[in-house]
């Protein structure tokens, strides 16, 4: 039998520090983490406002096409009143224009009488 030889892996080279992770917990890397987070909180800020303002505009859109909607049955509805009322006002003008016309004929006829008389 032949024996397998065991050999030790050799460890993984540490990687190496960046400049930041050698920095982190010194003088100098607690402000520039406190940057980082900074920035870091101010791309979620963005993040945030981007997808409530994409929200707000999807539901100001859906309002407004409502809106409209609703504006131009509305329309509808006073066109379809005013011409109603056009009509009204035509029928009345007409029959005051009957009425007058039976009357003037009585005067004419009542002066016609009186002056045969």
């Amino acid at each position: 039998m032949t024996e397998k030889k065991v050999t030790k892996r050799k460890a993984a080279p540490k990687k190496a520090k960046s400049v930041f992770e050698m920095l982190e917990e010194s003088v100098v890397g607690k402000p520039i983490k406190i940057v980082n987070r900074t920035f870091l909180a101010s791309l979620g800020l963005v993040s945030t406002m981007q997808t409530e303002f994409t929200k707000f505009q999807s539901d100001f859109e859906k309002t407004f096409d409502k809106l409209v909607k609703d504006g131009e049955k509305a329309r509808d509805r006073y066109r379809a009143g005013f011409k109603n009322l056009r009509e009204d006002v035509k029928d009345f003008g007409e029959e005051v224009v009957d009425e007058v016309v039976e009357v003037k004929d009585r005067v004419v006829e009542n002066v016609k009488s009186a002056a045969a008389d």
